[in-house]
């Protein structure tokens, strides 16, 4: 599902026997970050600000279309 490396940062260890995942708690904290992200730049009052996040909500979008189930639109 993409190329997160866990691992331990008490110890800064790589495990790299857990494949590469997004659980759905991680997903579901995401999406709602994105939605209060886009609210915030809809309700932006200047266009400086709108830009601004406007760029962390295309970052952020990009993260969730990786992420995003095989066959979803």
């Amino acid at each position: 599902m993409g190329d997160v490396i866990q691992f331990d940062p008490l110890t800064s260890i790589v495990q790299d026997d857990v494949p590469p995942h997004m659980d759905d708690f991680g997903r579901a904290m995401l999406i709602g970050s994105f939605s209060d992200l886009v609210k915030l730049r809809d309700s932006a009052a200047s266009e400086l600000s709108r830009k601004q996040v406007d760029a962390i909500v295309k970052q952020i979008g990009s993260v969730l279309a990786r992420y995003e189930p095989e066959g979803a639109a």
